[in-house]
């Protein structure tokens, strides 16, 4: 399934049915794992990363998923995270869902300042920061399936 949200509320939306209805994991990181993940990475359009990619390289990420992220599909491409915001171990799954929420909330917020650049794709401004993080969160939780299927709005 083609998982695509059209803001972070969605994302918040679809995080309370994984929750409330259960699901089966098709990757390796449990659900709290995947929340940690994207909440490490959404607190990156808030305070930046410590870390970066070559400069070099920059140009051709952001052309292989220039498409991707404005189309808002899931993509093929596996990679590992880097290891500042691969996930922890043992996680409480109520605490990452509630600071998954609380950063969603912020993020949608019109008045909320985003740092200018994406390790990975260089310079961004608040509509891309927006598209990536609503796309990277369909990436990862289209990896936890719902016993009951997601809504059609999903």
């Amino acid at each position: 399934m083609d998982l695509y949200f059209p803001n972070l509320n969605a994302a918040c939306e679809d995080v309370r049915h994984l929750r409330q209805v259960g699901n089966e994991l098709t990757e390796q990181w449990s659900l709290a794992q995947i929340l940690d993940h994207l909440n490490l990475s959404l607190q990156m359009t808030l305070t930046g990363a410590e870390f970066t990619f070559p400069v070099l390289l920059r140009p051709l990420f952001r052309v292989m998923f220039s498409r991707t992220l404005r189309v808002g599909k899931p993509s093929k491409l596996r990679g590992k995270a880097p290891k500042e915001i691969q996930p922890s171990a043992n996680l409480d799954e109520d605490s990452c869902a509630n600071r998954f929420y609380q950063l969603c909330d912020t993020l949608m917020q019109p008045d909320t300042k985003f740092v200018e650049t994406y390790p990975m794709l260089g310079r961004l401004n608040r509509e891309q920061w927006l598209q990536l993080q609503q796309w990277h969160c369909a990436h990862h939780l289209s990896f936890a399936v719902p016993h009951v299927s997601r809504s059609k709005t999903v």
